[in-house]
């Protein structure tokens, strides 16, 4: 009995042992098969490319392409983070909206791409990120084009809207061709606006960049040109003193803005107005049709502005340049072009003398970074500016948004066009 107890145990060990070796070298099998697979898709991965609407939310995959053909909506708990590389089609004029969280998050190697579907798009294709019910919003490196069509009134809509006190985070982004305000803030939001591109916005109406009711914050190094109306519009409100719009504007370089809004309230290259303040410093600001206006119901006591470049090649426009019969003076930092013949022209890259503010693609040859040799070097204000946020890249040694020192977050990174 007691040999056949251990020659059962032995038998049994011995099977074991079988198994145990198949089921190691499955085991080492699956793990090598597994390596050969590639990176893990997030657990919330949209694996469907083809939305038709509804309630979204998890991750976007990287260089996937997305068709969109019905209203988005984050929902206060979700969040929408979109991959590096990613492009997204609308179909149609439909909207998100952000009650939640949304981050697109594309790289400078991998930019994020959101456009229509209309192979010859026109300004108003697409509905835009309404984020008026947001948690937070982010945007990097990521191309928002042809967007701003109706909403339920008839009328437009801005790229991206935002009317809650969150934190709004713009860098590294192209805006193409928006029908509306192209990023429209209206509450005591916290805003990094930075580094963005900003190309032929609005038809008859509407700012690249609009504030009211209390933002604060810091715009600097965006590129904006051909805007309907204010390249860069600082408000608090008509009405109320409170909350107060605070910020910081600095290394812009705004052109050509103001013209298809009209005579009757043309648009400014960058406008101080209603109760609101800024520090407004090293903008250069060229053919807009009021280059710098800080009016008479701004917080002109608590506004400071200097070392600021006014440059128009149109007679025309001499009269808005500066101070524009508002409320600002000419500061001793300032570059003003005074005459049509070339004196204390700034020396873009690339860039035609002829203004044609009905243009709303961008012209070929315009290229806004500096010659070696142009007067804007070396003349920015890098001194103390109250209220500048830790965060905040540094001014420049240089005027506008292309400057020769990139180091800590200055400077666009863009090249010319999109």
């Amino acid at each position: 009995m007691k040999i056949n107890t251990i020659k059962k145990t032995t038998g049994f060990h011995v099977v074991s042992l079988f198994v145990s070796a198949g089921l190691l070298f499955a085991a080492c099998s699956k793990s090598s098969n597994s390596a050969n697979t590639g990176t893990p898709l997030p657990v919330n991965a949209i694996r469907s490319t083809s939305l038709t609407g509804g309630n979204v939310k998890g991750t976007m995959l990287t260089d996937s392409t997305y068709t969109v053909s019905g209203d988005i909506t984050v929902l206060p708990t979700d969040t929408l983070t979109i991959q590096p590389g990613t492009t997204i089609k609308v179909s149609g004029n439909h909207k998100f909206t952000i009650q939640g969280i949304i981050a697109s998050l594309g790289t400078q190697a991998k930019p994020i791409t959101i456009t229509t579907q209309d192979a010859n798009p026109q300004p108003g294709e697409w509905g835009g990120f309404q984020c008026d019910s947001a948690k937070s919003v982010t945007f990097l490196w990521t191309k928002l084009l042809w967007a701003g069509g109706a909403d339920a009134s008839g009328g437009t809509t801005q790229t991206i809207a935002v009317s809650v006190p969150i934190p709004v985070d713009i860098e590294d982004c192209w805006f193409v061709g928006g029908q509306d305000n192209q990023i429209g803030v209206y509450s005591t939001s916290t805003v990094k606006i930075l580094r963005n591109s900003f190309y032929g916005n609005g038809t008859t109406d509407g700012d690249c960049i609009d504030f009211h009711s209390g933002v604060t914050g810091v715009v600097a190094y965006n590129v904006l040109w051909g805007s309907a109306g204010s390249a860069i519009k600082v408000f608090t409100s008509s009405t109320i003193q409170n909350p107060q719009t605070n910020v910081e504007v600095y290394n812009n370089t705004c052109v050509e803005s103001g013209f298809r809004r009209g005579a009757a309230e043309p648009g400014r290259g960058v406008l101080i107005d209603a109760f609101s303040q800024a520090r407004v410093y090293n903008n250069l600001l060229a053919n807009n049709y009021w280059s710098l206006d800080i009016t008479p119901t701004s917080d002109f006591a608590h506004t400071v502005y200097n070392n600021n470049y006014f440059y128009v090649t149109v007679d025309s426009l001499r009269q808005f340049m500066y101070p524009a019969g508002e409320k600002g003076t000419v500061q001793s930092g300032d570059i003003i072009n005074l005459t049509t013949t070339g004196a204390n022209d700034p020396k873009f890259v690339g860039y035609s003398t002829t203004v044609n503010p009905n243009n709303r693609i961008i012209p070929s040859n315009y290229d806004f970074h500096l010659q070696s040799n142009s007067p804007a070097l070396g003349k920015g204000y890098t001194g103390t500016v109250t209220g500048l946020p830790s965060w905040a890249p540094a001014l420049s040694s240089d005027i506008g948004a292309y400057v020769s020192d990139t180091t800590g977050g200055k400077g666009n990174r863009h090249a010319a066009g999109y």
